[in-house]
């Protein structure tokens, strides 16, 4: 049989993953924004460079300067990362603060745009972060935006539907008690008190809390019948 019938969908692991995802999104982007703001010799503009910047920030941080600043030693010896920067004025250990989420120096100048203030105190997005939730977002010369596509695919495991002629069976069955309950309602009102007792006889909704309109599935209700 290729009849399905949706019965239930989890709206609140459907939203909590959503979120996340945009979190994510939020997070990879601040981080991009961090690296550009604390340094002026590479840019993020493809995917490849940014997975290799949320594998380990600062060390990316310190191959940026190793590879545009030419001061080698005999025997290929290069300056300390640390060293580096301060001759050259890039502020690598107001960077790795920003990123860890720890105060940084008063005189700090990168920190003072707004993307690095409105992240104050939260550590950088995390590899195994930014790992879980990667299929689910696109990088663009904005930034990573939503894979709305990805995101409703995975929502699928969030849905339950009635697939076989029992299931559907049951599925008819509750719809046609909604029915005749309403249209005897319609004809022979019942009171508050006897359509709290039917709710809960069979675990039915009710459209006007307290026990007031319509009788309505309770989707919840119905998937557990289905699939106790």
């Amino acid at each position: 049989m290729d009849k399905k019938i949706l019965i239930y969908e989890d709206s609140g692991q459907k939203q909590t993953f959503r979120l996340a995802c945009e979190t994510t999104a939020a997070q990879a982007n601040d981080l991009i924004g961090y690296f550009e703001e604390f340094q002026d010799l590479r840019r993020i503009t493809t995917l490849a460079e940014f997975e290799r910047l949320v594998s380990d920030p600062l060390e990316y941080f310190d191959e940026t300067l190793r590879d545009n600043v030419e001061m080698r030693m005999t025997g290929g010896r290069e300056p300390e990362p640390s060293t580096l920067a301060k001759l050259f004025g890039y502020e690598r250990d107001n960077f790795n603060a920003v990123i860890s989420g720890l105060p940084v120096t008063v005189d700090c100048q990168p920190c003072k745009t707004s993307r690095v203030v409105r992240r104050a105190g939260k550590p950088a997005i995390t590899s195994t972060r930014w790992s879980a939730y990667k299929n689910y977002l696109t990088f663009t010369p904005e930034g990573f935006i939503l894979n709305e596509a990805e995101i409703e695919k995975h929502c699928e495991r969030f849905k339950t539907f009635a697939e076989n002629e029992q299931q559907i069976a049951v599925v008819d069955h509750y719809n046609t008690l909604v029915t005749i309950l309403n249209s005897h309602d319609a004809m022979f009102p019942l009171a508050p008190t006897d359509k709290e007792l039917l709710t809960r006889i069979f675990g039915l909704h009710i459209e006007h809390p307290p026990y007031q309109g319509r009788f309505l599935i309770n989707s919840e209700h119905l998937r557990n019948s289905i699939y106790k």
